[in-house]
């Protein structure tokens, strides 16, 4: 595989996780966690769980890998484009391909279901409840065509063979930045 940097992205609860770890596995490629990284930060008393440090880390791990030649995952809500800008630049920076896969749950009623009953991935880092969620759609940015769009109503095994397809088609691309609009209905997919 040529190197790639691939993000799983999404609000919480959309399955990037899931998704992240399955395809982590099956392309046996290194998963860098924004949440087991902030987790870490926050028991050495480095930085508060809230802070965006944890992106900052995780990122620069992706520059080493890439660096290296080396592909590697991402997985963080990403909900700025900040942080999706400095990814693109990045990947362009090493000449690797950048795939963006943005994980929702078109389902309102199986979504808020998931976030009661969440797999604990990073020992010690309680995930996020649905208040989180309905306050981050507050400043959460489109995607756009930036990202493969992928609702985890279905199932990650039906998932993971688009996914793949996708990352296996990727090409070098610089992230467009989101323009502000009017229509604030964009996360419901």
């Amino acid at each position: 595989m040529e190197p790639t940097l691939i993000l799983f992205t999404g609000m919480p609860g959309g399955g990037k996780t899931t998704l992240a770890r399955m395809i982590s596995r099956k392309l046996h490629l290194p998963v860098f966690a924004k949440d087991r990284v902030q987790r870490v930060l926050r028991d050495h008393n480095l930085a508060d769980a809230s802070t965006g440090d944890g992106y900052y880390i995780i990122l620069d791990m992706a520059d080493e890998q890439l660096g290296l030649g080396l592909s590697c995952i991402l997985d963080a809500t990403f909900p700025l484009d900040h942080f999706r800008s400095v990814a693109s630049e990045t990947a362009a920076r090493h000449k690797a391909r950048f795939a963006a896969v943005y994980c929702y749950c078109s389902d309102e009623h199986v979504w808020r279901e998931r976030m009661r009953e969440r797999v604990q991935y990073v020992p010690g880092w309680k995930p996020v409840g649905w208040e989180d969620v309905l306050r981050m759609r507050e400043y959460y940015q489109p995607w756009n065509d930036n990202a493969l769009f992928v609702d985890s109503v279905r199932s990650a095994e039906e998932n993971i063979p688009i996914v793949l397809d996708y990352i296996e088609t990727a090409r070098q691309r610089a992230y467009v930045p989101h323009q502000p609009t009017e229509n604030h209905d964009w996360w419901e997919g």
